[in-house]
């Protein structure tokens, strides 16, 4: 039994998530997403550090590189990460930023043109 579960546990622990996505972090923790398209993996490292005056300010890394975007509570409250670039098509990923409560912030995450693609997420 325990052989089992030592195989078979890390497959759970890397379950394929379904769109649209939503989820919580609270400041500083990193929400890990690991992207599998046509035989490529990509991961995408998100996470938050401040909010103030209803703005909120995510650092996220997508192929080595790191970004920062300033995300508003009523508006301007979302940005796109591309999986991959092609001329005629680019899938892509789209974060919602929700809500803000108690020092934790919820976003939805959205896949556009995602055929054969799969999202995990690390716990």
């Amino acid at each position: 039994m325990s052989k089992f579960f030592l195989i078979f546990f890390p497959l759970f622990l890397l379950a394929e998530i379904t769109f649209p996505y939503k989820f919580s972090l609270k400041k500083d923790d990193t929400a890990v997403f690991n992207i599998f398209f046509k035989k490529r993996f990509f991961i995408f490292k998100m996470r938050w550090t401040l909010f103030k005056n209803g703005v909120l300010v995510v650092i996220y890394h997508y192929d080595n590189f790191p970004r920062q975007v300033e995300l508003f509570k009523n508006n301007l409250n979302a940005f796109r990460v591309d999986i991959v670039n092609y001329l005629d098509f680019s899938p892509y990923l789209f974060v919602e930023f929700n809500d803000f409560n108690d020092k934790i912030a919820t976003f939805k995450m959205y896949l556009f043109r995602g055929n054969n693609i799969k999202v995990k997420r690390e716990k």
